[in-house]
């Protein structure tokens, strides 16, 4: 049982605890409705209720269930008739403002009989039979007296006055000048009797004016005048004012009523010896300069030194009746007035500047002056050097370099107030050093390679580290990739148009290395018929001729041979002179000529549209015209060989400028084959390259392409001879005689022959025999010049364009040398003919045919070395 009454208990107790759990679930949710406040101007919120109700504190005007929408109470119009409607502030009512006659909450009530304040401003209500009426007051009307009357609408006020309403009555304003009720009787001013000192009272709208006798002023002429106020008194005098009048005190030396007449104190002339008065109002002062006296009035005597006559601090000595100025050293001059001008012979070397001692204002300004300037010490100069010179003439150079200043093992070159370093360039480690001091690494190779052997120099320029390559013979460009070799294969030229060449104003240049055997080619040629430059071999050397005008030619050559088939470099520049060099290591004399100008300043070879390497092109022109013709030259071999660098102004000509229509057998690089490797020349011949092909000089008795063939001839035209005894033993060529000269024997040559053994040709052409630019060519004795198509004779002396007497001249020359000619060949014949007999009976074969094989061809090739007789 006990445990039956426990259960029970336990039972009810959870069913309980259970119920409240329930209960309050439903509280808490209800409770949460009212959490947010939804009810607005102080409403309160009901939360169980199922819509969530707002009771508003005022039930009569709220409109939705939050109270938060609450409209004016005046919206709805409460008040009735004309009644205004007002809404109470801070409170949700209205009050009705009633009209005169009505009353109540709505003023719905019309009192119809005299009520309490029912008539407004005093006035007093009557009872009549219909209607109350209201008895108003002096200024008011209306039923109810309401409205105020405004007196000042009929304008009572005058003259401008301003009018303002009152209670059945107005008051008046008035502007100055005027008053009474009405503003309409004007003021007298005058009346006052304002204006002083019998001035007249003049009476104006609202104020007066007084007019002042003479000696008075002021608003109502209470000032006396001042007429000192004017200051009428001149020069310094004293004004005294009085009544209509002013009286005045003069300075002395002056006179008059302003004391405006000056007394002239100078007009008694008091200053003696020609001094010179001033006048000085009451007094007077002498002016004594120049007049050798001095004093008040010039009247004692003066040395002639109180003058200080000398300048420049020199000291002067009186004499009886003159002066002597003792000078400072640096200056001259009867009065010392001269600056001697130590400067003027320009003492200081190296453009320093020549400063004299006597520059008194530089003192303090230039250190090599003294502190302070003296008279004494102002003779001499002293010269500021410029830097990197001293010495008192500046004529010592600083060695810049004894300091060391190149690093890296750069190598120190002193300059003239400077210095620069050789920067190395480590071949091991390949390190380029820069800058001043050689002190920076140059990076401007690190990465770049130049091509064709091309040597790679590194710079730092604006702060980036750069490049530059330079190239070796035969490339250009900036990394040397651009070949400048040509090969000339014969017969051939390359045309280059001005498109391609650019002149720089009236200096132009020339410039190119070329290889080649030819003694004689065409190199280069340049302009047209009436002026041009021509470049050409002959003999192996260098010429240049220029053409202006078909009149002055220049004529220039290096005597050092270029046809060795070695390269060579020349330039030509064109300015006021026209220069040729030969670039050459192996020149040492000679490889530099020069020769003035034929141009004029308005013309230069640099305009020429057209320039020919090589050769011409061979054929016509479009009027069947020869080329050569036009040009007016004669016919030079092309060129073979091979062109290199070849620069026209400066601009280089590559394989680039090759085309069909402007070339000829021309290729890009040097092709060019030792075709005297194989030795084809048989029996001791000599074999000499020709570029394309190669010759066999033979000795006898062998001749042929290859020296192959033999031939044998019984007699020589050039015999030589033995000279010799048991000391000496050695032959003479070119048929020279073996002579005993002094006790010695030696070998006599024959005319046009020179050397110990007569086996060099005189070159007869080399003193330049031929003039108005002939051509000259080496003969065997003699020469002959190849003249232009305007002169004539042995030497292109006659100018064909001459007078009949000229041309009469050039045909006996002409004659004169034809016979010349026929007499010497004459003689030439007696003496080979002589010299035949002179060897007959003496012939040797072994001998004959050994030496009569150099003879034969001593025109064609030099005689062979000397050899001992055994």
């Amino acid at each position: 049982m006990a445990c039956k009454k426990i259960n029970y208990l336990l039972i009810f107790y959870l069913s309980f605890s259970h119920f409240i759990y329930i209960k309050n679930s439903f509280c808490d949710k209800n409770a949460t409705k009212c959490l947010s406040n939804p009810c607005q101007n102080n409403s309160t919120c009901n939360g169980f209720s199922k819509d969530r109700n707002c009771r508003c504190s005022d039930t009569a005007t709220h409109l939705d269930k939050s109270c938060d929408n609450v409209q004016d109470p005046c919206f709805s119009s409460p008040c009735q008739g004309n009644a205004t409607c007002v809404n109470t502030p801070g409170e949700r009512s209205f009050l009705c403002k009633c009209p005169p006659g009505y009353n109540g909450t709505s003023c719905e009530t019309d009192i119809g009989s005299c009520g309490m304040n029912s008539c407004q401003h005093g006035g007093v209500c009557r009872q009549d039979p219909v209607l109350p009426v209201c008895l108003c007051p002096a200024g008011y009307a209306g039923r109810f007296c309401e409205m105020d009357h405004d007196e000042c609408a009929s304008s009572p006020c005058h003259n401008g006055a301003v009018c303002q309403d009152g209670v059945n009555s107005y008051s008046c304003f008035c502007v100055p000048g005027y008053q009474g009720r009405h503003c309409d009787l004007e003021v007298d001013e005058c009346v006052s009797d304002p204006c002083k000192n019998a001035a007249t009272c003049l009476n104006e709208i609202g104020r007066y004016t007084c007019v002042c006798p003479p000696g008075y002023s002021g608003v109502n002429c209470e000032l006396e005048v001042d007429e000192c106020w004017s200051q009428p008194c001149l020069n310094g005098a004293t004004c005294q004012d009085a009544l209509r009048a002013y009286f005045c005190a003069c300075a002395p030396g002056f006179l008059g009523d302003r004391c405006e007449l000056h007394v002239d104190e100078c007009a008694s002339q008091p200053c003696l010896h020609g001094g010179l008065c001033v006048d000085e109002g009451n007094r007077y002062s002498c002016h004594c300069t120049g007049s050798g006296f001095t004093g008040t009035r010039c009247e004692t005597l003066m040395p002639l030194c109180w003058s200080e006559p000398c300048h420049n601090n020199a000291t002067c000595e009186d004499s009886a009746d003159n002066y002597t100025c003792h000078c400072w050293p640096g200056y001259t001059g009867a009065q010392c007035e001269t600056d001697i001008n130590e400067c003027s012979s320009n003492p200081c070397q190296s453009e320093g500047e020549c400063v004299e001692l006597s520059s008194e204002r530089l003192y303090g300004r230039i250190a090599q002056l003294p502190s302070s300037f003296s008279y004494p010490e102002a003779s001499g100069y002293v010269c500021i050097c410029r830097p990197g010179f001293t010495g008192i003439h500046c004529e010592e150079d600083i060695d810049e370099c004894s300091s060391n200043p190149c690093q890296n093992g750069g190598t120190c070159e002193n300059l003239l107030g400077n210095y620069t370093c050789h920067c190395p360039f480590d071949n091991h480690s390949g390190i380029f050093y820069g800058g001043r001091d050689c002190s920076d690494i140059l990076l401007g190779c690190t990465h770049h390679q130049c091509l064709n052997n091309g040597t790679c120099i590194p710079h730092f320029q604006n702060g980036q580290h750069g490049f530059s390559c330079v190239c070796p013979s035969g490339y250009t460009g900036s990394l040397c990739e651009i070949v400048t070799t040509l090969s000339f294969e014969g017969n051939g030229f390359l045309r280059v148009t001005s498109g391609s060449v650019t002149a720089k104003g009236s200096v132009c240049s020339i410039a190119l290395r070329f290889q080649t055997v030819q003694p004689r080619a065409l190199l280069l040629l340049r302009g047209d018929r009436d002026m041009s430059v021509m470049l050409e071999l002959l003999s192996g050397y260098i010429h240049l001729s220029i053409q202006a005008n078909n009149q002055s030619k220049v004529l220039l050559y290096i005597s050092h041979n270029t046809s060795d088939g070695e390269w060579h470099s020349l330039e030509v520049v064109f300015a006021e002179a026209v220069t040729l060099t030969l670039l050459d290591n192996s020149c040492k004399e000679k490889c530099i000529t020069k020769a003035p100008s034929p141009f004029e300043r308005d013309g230069s070879i640099c305009t020429f549209p057209n320039s020919f390497l090589g050769g011409l092109p061979v054929g016509t022109t479009g009027n069947g015209v020869a080329l050569l013709n036009i040009y007016n030259r004669p016919s030079t071999p092309s060129f073979v060989g091979c062109l290199q660098d070849i620069k026209i102004d400066s601009h280089h000509i590559t394989p680039e400028n090759i085309s069909s229509g402007s070339s000829l057998n021309i290729k890009a690089g040097c092709v060019r084959k030792d075709w005297c490797e194989s030795q084809p020349c048989q029996n001791r011949g000599r074999c000499t390259n020709l570029w394309l092909s190669y010759r066999c000089d033979c000795y006898r008795p062998y001749e042929g392409l290859n020296c192959l063939r033999g031939k044998f001839c019984r007699h020589t035209r050039l015999p030589s001879t033995v000279c010799g005894n048991e000391k000496t033993n050695f032959t003479c060529y070119s048929g020279g005689s073996c002579t005993e000269f002094q006790g010695e024997l030696r070998c006599a040559c024959r005319p046009g022959f020179t050397g110990e053994w007569c086996e060099k040709d005189i070159d007869e052409c080399a003193s330049n025999p031929c003039l108005n630019g002939g051509l000259c060519q080496d003969s065997l004795n003699k020469f002959q010049c190849l003249c232009d198509v305007a002169f004539a004779g042995e030497r292109c002396e006659i100018d064909l364009a001459g007078d009949l007497i000229s041309n009469i001249f050039t045909s006996i020359g002409l004659v004169t040398l034809a016979l010349l000619l026929i007499l010497f060949l004459a003689v030439a014949a007696s003496v080979v003919a002589s010299n035949k007999r002179a060897t007959q009976g003496t012939y040797s074969p072994s001998q004959q045919e050994k030496e009569g094989s150099r003879v034969e061809m001593w025109s064609t090739m030099p005689p062979p070395a000397m050899e001992r007789l055994i």
